[in-house]
């Protein structure tokens, strides 16, 4: 997870929704781009990261988003 802050604003973009299960199409959509360029993204985070599949990349965004969830206290409502 050392590793996550090497990526780009927009290969950040498409780590969060590699972890969320989104297609290279549904990345696509979402960030209104072409899906050529999605894949060239998603191979700059597999690069990145040290990872061979999208999966695995799938598995570090997860237990990332787990490890942040758990170290920021949630926010307890003013009574």
């Amino acid at each position: 997870m050392s590793r996550i802050p090497l990526l780009s604003a927009r290969e950040t973009q498409v780590f969060e929704l590699l972890g969320k299960g989104y297609s290279n199409r549904s990345i696509a959509r979402r960030l209104a781009i072409a899906e050529r360029t999605v894949k060239f993204h998603v191979a700059q985070v597999l690069s990145k990261l040290g990872v061979e599949s999208r999966l695995q990349a799938g598995l570090v965004a997860h237990s990332s988003r787990r490890l942040y969830q758990s170290a920021v206290p949630r926010r307890m409502d003013a009574r």
